[in-house]
């Protein structure tokens, strides 16, 4: 239904733009339409589509006569090459950590596009999510399509996962003015580095001095992601809907053979002979049991009860406290909301609790 959806709106928008970008468009729904394979991972058949959504609205923008033409013309060439990018990943190609990987960061990257097109958003944190947006698509895409950032660089894929991030704590409509600023000057030093990594003209000393340098940056820039979100003004999640944000977060940005490692022991008797492709999501079923949504090997669709406490507890040491905000965004704040409910009951999840520079 949702690729229908999506397949229905690039169409009604391709009679409308520009015949520059026709050819994008047209790019899309094939992209689209190439993720209704059924050996597609869910998580990454709803991350293309989310982009593609998020394009579409962009597509629409340009199209708008109101759209000024200084950002018209940043906004088309945005689309370009964010198509350009998810044409790297396009077709079956079976299950791949890095491409599941690629594709959340394309998605969260297009959500600021909603930003950068609104009237309100003040020029320099727009100038600056641009460039990020150009920088992190430029690095991603040459990671999928080349070897001078090699995509089994730990650090080069921590980092762009980690800008991803701040991009997502931008785009979180609790994140204030003051902080976005914040985040958006230290992410666009981050960017700028990947881009020069990845960047086939850099010589090999070249990169390994801005590696170094990209290190420290992203440290820097984790610092600020948990300060920015943790200023958020955020109402108060029940356990169980706390958990599931928090659980489908970590599914979504966590390799799946990293969870199948820790949850192996939790699996639903069902599922232990076939085993799990894909951990896609997690639903609220009340403060004791989640109900987990995944694809089995045979790439049969199913879902069943986890307990909260076994699950979190086990997801707390796949990704500890120093890599929560860089790897989930503002969801990591339903962790730490997760784990101070766990924490009442005298349940000590992992370090989620343990505050910057302890």
């Amino acid at each position: 239904m949702e690729i229908d959806e999506a397949t229905k709106t690039l169409n009604k928008e391709k009679e409308r733009v520009p015949e520059e970008l026709v050819p994008a468009v047209e790019t899309l729904i094939t992209i689209v339409r190439t993720v209704e394979d059924p050996e597609t991972l869910p998580q990454d058949r709803q991350g293309v589509v989310e982009s593609t959504k998020n394009l579409s609205t962009t597509l629409a923008a340009i199209s708008d006569p109101r759209t000024p033409p200084e950002l018209r013309r940043e906004l088309t060439s945005i689309v370009k090459q964010v198509t350009s990018a998810l044409e790297t990943v396009n077709g079956p190609q079976g299950a791949t950590e890095e491409r599941s990987m690629f594709i959340l960061v394309v998605k969260r990257t297009t959500s600021t596009l909603d930003l950068i097109r609104n009237p309100r958003t003040l020029q320099d944190l727009r100038g600056h999510m641009i460039a990020i947006m150009k920088d992190t698509t430029y690095a991603a895409e040459r990671s999928q399509s080349g070897p001078q950032a090699s995509s089994a660089d730990k650090h080069f894929w921590n980092s762009l996962l980690a800008d991803s991030s701040s991009q997502d704590i931008m785009h979180d409509k609790g994140t204030p003015p003051r902080e976005q600023r914040r985040l958006a000057q230290i992410t666009r030093q981050v960017s700028a580095l990947l881009r020069k990594i990845s960047d086939p003209g850099t010589s090999q000393d070249e990169r390994s001095r801005l590696t170094k340098e990209l290190d420290d940056k992203t440290s820097r820039m984790k610092d600020q992601q948990e300060q920015s979100a943790s200023t958020q003004k955020r109402p108060e999640e029940s356990l169980g809907k706390a958990a599931a944000f928090c659980t489908s977060a970590i599914f979504e940005s966590t390799s799946e053979s990293a969870l199948v490692r820790a949850l192996d022991k939790l699996l639903p008797a069902p599922w232990e002979k076939e085993g799990v492709k894909d951990f896609w999501k997690a639903e609220e079923n009340s403060d004791d049991t989640l109900d987990v949504l995944a694809q089995l090997r045979n790439d049969e669709h199913t879902h069943g009860p986890f307990e909260i406490i076994p699950l979190i507890t086990e997801l707390a040491e796949v990704v500890p406290h120093d890599k929560l905000f860089g790897s989930l965004g503002a969801s990591a704040l339903s962790c730490e909301q997760t784990a101070a409910y766990l924490d009442e009951d005298g349940v000590t999840v992992g370090t989620w609790l343990t505050k910057a520079g302890e």
